[in-house]
């Protein structure tokens, strides 16, 4: 069997937040068990399920600590009735503070679940509110202690740096209080304006790019000091709590997703779900993308290059039956000379000082040379 993982798509929310442009939504609460049905059904007739044996699975969305409880059982037994599951399997659902309690956290350890993640974004008040957020701080520390109580050993949070009228003293201090809580794996992530967002339409005041890249540089400093390893551009771990699944991404290994609008990737092709509920309620088939070499061992480069390990040159020879000089070496050869890109030990990786700076970087692996 090849390892699988699973990402299960819950685009419900109690509010959208501000600077949200995922494939989720507030409005479409009467439709939540007719979702949850077609989830199932999607998940109980892949037709190819029996190949594969899942070592991790990602519940996110949306907000799928929004939903009853019972639906979110219904799906892990449905992917525990349909796959193979490893005993160590890694089993992550995204909840936001003030939508489950002690007893929610509960009943996802008894079907399974191992992990949270959870979204802080900000300990600061006013941040929270600027951002759309429903939750305060307190409310926060709270579904932390829940989840504790509930038995939940591995715990990771989202926060996010740039916002608007933020202050590197502000950055700092939601760094600080965040590190208090001891969660076993941080992210953080800078904000990005995007398209038909409520923050898309408002004059807001951001802080520069300097300021963001200390805001950056602190978060690495700091992290790092309170035992955290940056193993990718965003996302910093304790020891053995890197995110197995996102690294699946990251190293493009196969995965199956789940609801509308989810992406898989298998045997090569890429698969996408129709992103309208109503119309992923109603049977409508997913998109399938057939890539060439080039387009996947651009993404294998541009993938792997994020992370702190890189990407290993006898992983890429192995999978592309290609030396990776001689698809990329004019690439490697510039950046090895500036110094941001380094080869030791047949690993490619970029620099820790360039990582913040890696996107120019990484679109030069899009272009085949």
């Amino acid at each position: 069997m090849k390892n699988l993982g699973i990402y299960v798509h819950v685009p419900f929310c109690v509010k959208k937040c501000n600077y949200c442009d995922f494939n989720s939504y507030s409005d479409i609460w009467e439709y939540e068990d007719a979702y949850f049905d077609a989830l199932i059904d999607e998940i109980v007739n892949k037709s190819d399920a029996d190949k594969y044996c899942a070592d991790t699975i990602y519940i996110g969305g949306g907000t799928p600590s929004a939903v009853r409880p019972e639906n979110i059982i219904r799906v892990m037994s449905a992917i525990y009735e349909r796959f193979s599951v490893a005993k160590n399997c890694e089993i992550t659902i995204e909840c936001n503070p003030a939508t489950v309690d002690f007893e929610g956290f509960c009943r996802y350890r008894a079907a399974g679940i191992n992990r949270v993640s959870m979204g802080l974004q900000s300990a600061n008040g006013e941040e929270l509110l600027r951002l759309g957020r429903i939750h305060t701080l307190g409310d926060f520390e709270s579904s932390f202690n829940d989840a504790r109580r509930a038995g939940f050993a591995n715990i990771s949070l989202d926060l996010m740096f740039g916002l608007p009228d933020q202050t590197v003293g502000k950055w700092q201090k939601t760094l600080s209080r965040a590190a208090e809580f001891g969660a076993e794996h941080i992210s953080c992530y800078a904000l990005t304006i995007e398209e038909n967002t409520p923050f898309s339409k408002m004059k807001l005041n951001l802080p520069d790019d300097d300021a963001q890249r200390e805001m950056y540089d602190f978060a690495v400093d700091f992290l790092g000091k309170q035992g955290y390893v940056r193993y990718e551009i965003s996302n910093f771990a304790r020891w053995g709590c890197k995110s197995r699944h996102n690294l699946k991404y990251w190293r493009l290994d196969e995965y199956a997703g789940f609801g509308a609008g989810a992406h898989s990737f298998l045997d090569g092709k890429r698969f996408a779900n129709e992103p309208s509920v109503l119309k992923y309620i109603s049977g409508a088939p997913p998109e399938c993308t057939n890539e060439s070499d080039e387009d996947l061992m651009s993404e294998f480069m541009f993938l792997g290059l994020r992370t702190s390990e890189g990407v290993a040159e006898s992983d890429f020879s192995e999978r592309f039956t290609r030396d990776v000089d001689s698809v990329f070496g004019s690439t490697l050869k510039k950046y090895e000379n500036i110094g941001a890109i380094v080869r030791e030990n047949g690993r490619i990786f970029i620099k820790p000082e360039f990582l913040y700076v890696s996107n120019s970087i990484l679109c030069d692996f899009v272009r085949i040379k």
